[in-house]
């Protein structure tokens, strides 16, 4: 297995791999897997164990040529290999497979699979030449969502090897057995809790949703946003709460455990994913698995988690376009601040609690990890006998 992205660093990939690799090793496989990401501080959550080997290289170009005497040392007797993040790592597991003739299989995260805004031109190339390389020579390629599947046809030569596995969510810990301790409770007592837990980056909308908030106070002035997670945009976002007068009105808890997401989760009313891209969110999932009621942007897999036609959900347009893109705007026009008010306060004053029902349902029956597990070991069996 090879990630550039992995623990202590938190986030959708990251707790893709982790889970999965998990799951399969539950399940009887050996993996060893190679990652860029360094260790560090708080590596392992008190959830968080690892049953595996764990090979940290970084990523330099002078080291280019040691990853990829490394992945060949470590795939001599492996059966499959496969990447996540169709980027240079997958890129050299490709070629590695090739002269190898084992079978690769790439997982599509997004990194990689989209353009980043703003690259310079020489990263662009380098860029675009990782995506070639790592999905043709990819034997099959697991796509997080369609959006993701739409993406990454348009860079291949064999548009026949895609299949589609959604992110999972661990429902030993995201089910409707938590019980919210009594200190949150009290707490946030009288309060009506709308929650997002996402990275403080402007993919992830969070920006969009502080600028609906005043709209949102004005129809429910006992909504009050808790904001979990971190990023470069925290000075920018406070800056505007500052600026908006509503300090009184959010929390930013910052990084927290599943262990404690699991219990803010319980106490929300509403969770929110105003993103301008996404696979098929992990934390969406693990919202529906808690029969939340959830508002998300018209974009990428959030579509397909939630239902074209709002069956799980509700869908709010924030962007001009429906697949997922990087380049988020700082800013939206006013009535799209006051669309995603609306869909918000519906939720806050007890609307649309059958879609909640389905998410749940939904949830329960397609997206634990055993079942994710199961389907990408279908997809390594598929790959062994091409």
């Amino acid at each position: 297995m090879t990630s550039e992205q992995f623990l202590p660093q938190m986030g959708g990939g990251e707790m893709h791999v982790w889970y999965l690799c998990d799951r399969l090793v539950k399940s009887g496989n050996q993996l060893v897997l190679l990652t860029n990401e360094p260790a560090g501080p708080n590596q392992i959550s008190e959830t968080k164990t690892i049953s595996y080997e764990v090979v940290r290289i970084p990523w330099k170009k002078s080291n280019i040529l040691g990853l990829l005497k490394n992945i060949w040392k470590l795939s001599k007797s492996v059966d499959v290999i496969h990447s996540h993040f169709s980027y240079r790592l997958a890129a050299l597991a490709g070629i590695v497979g090739f002269f190898r003739q084992k079978p690769v299989v790439v997982t599509l995260h997004g990194r990689g699979t989209l353009n980043e805004p703003g690259a310079k031109f020489p990263y662009r190339q380098a860029h675009a030449l990782y995506r070639l390389l790592s999905l043709n020579l990819a034997t099959k390629i697991i796509a997080t969502s369609e959006d993701m599947a739409v993406v990454a046809r348009l860079y291949l030569f064999n548009k026949k090897k895609i299949v589609n596995i959604f992110n999972g969510v661990d429902t030993s810990i995201f089910n409707l057995g938590v019980e919210t301790p009594p200190t949150l409770t009290e707490r946030y007592k009288g309060k009506k809790i709308i929650l997002t837990v996402r990275r403080l980056v402007p993919k992830n909308g969070i920006h969009f949703l502080v600028e609906s908030l005043p709209y949102i106070k004005n129809k429910n002035p006992e909504a009050f946003y808790l904001m979990v997670g971190s990023g470069r945009m925290e000075d920018y976002i406070k800056s505007r709460v500052k600026e908006l007068n509503l300090s009184d009105s959010i929390e930013m808890l910052g990084e927290i455990s599943n262990s404690e997401v699991v219990k803010y989760l319980k106490l929300a009313e509403v969770v929110v994913f105003p993103s301008t891209a996404e696979s098929s969110s992990i934390a969406c999932a693990e919202a529906m698995s808690m029969k939340k009621k959830v508002v998300a942007s018209r974009v990428g897999g959030l579509v397909e988690l939630l239902g074209e036609n709002n069956e799980r959900g509700t869908l709010v347009k924030l962007v001009d376009w429906e697949g997922s893109n990087y380049d988020a705007p700082i800013a939206l026009p006013t009535d799209r601040y006051e669309a995603l008010a609306e869909a918000i306060s519906d939720g806050l004053a007890g609307k649309n609690e059958e879609r909640a029902e389905k998410a749940y349902l939904y949830a329960k029956n397609n997206l634990s990890w055993e079942v994710i597990s199961k389907k990408t070991e279908g997809v390594y069996r598929e790959s062994l006998c091409r």
